[in-house]
């Protein structure tokens, strides 16, 4: 059977910072993606792509609709 390829799951540069992202949405849902990297930039000195972030987030099970982050469902985190 082939070894399972690519990065172990739940490791990775955002890992560490999660719940400061989560904080992020839950304070204003309507902050872009762009702010939110320039927040983690400038609050815990680490740089990433936008898109990185909202990999995270989605699969944190939050979705983007109308100009605002929300939960997914209501089991998800708020």
């Amino acid at each position: 059977m082939p070894a399972p390829q690519g990065r172990p799951r739940g490791r990775g540069k955002l890992a560490p910072h999660q719940a400061f992202l989560e904080e992020l949405v839950a304070q204003d849902p309507d902050i872009t993606l762009y702010e939110r990297r320039d927040a983690l930039a400038m609050a815990e000195g680490v740089k990433v792509h936008h898109s990185s972030i909202a990999a995270l987030l989605k699969r944190l099970g939050f979705t983007y609709k109308r100009n605002c982050w929300r939960p997914l469902n209501s089991t998800a985190p708020v």
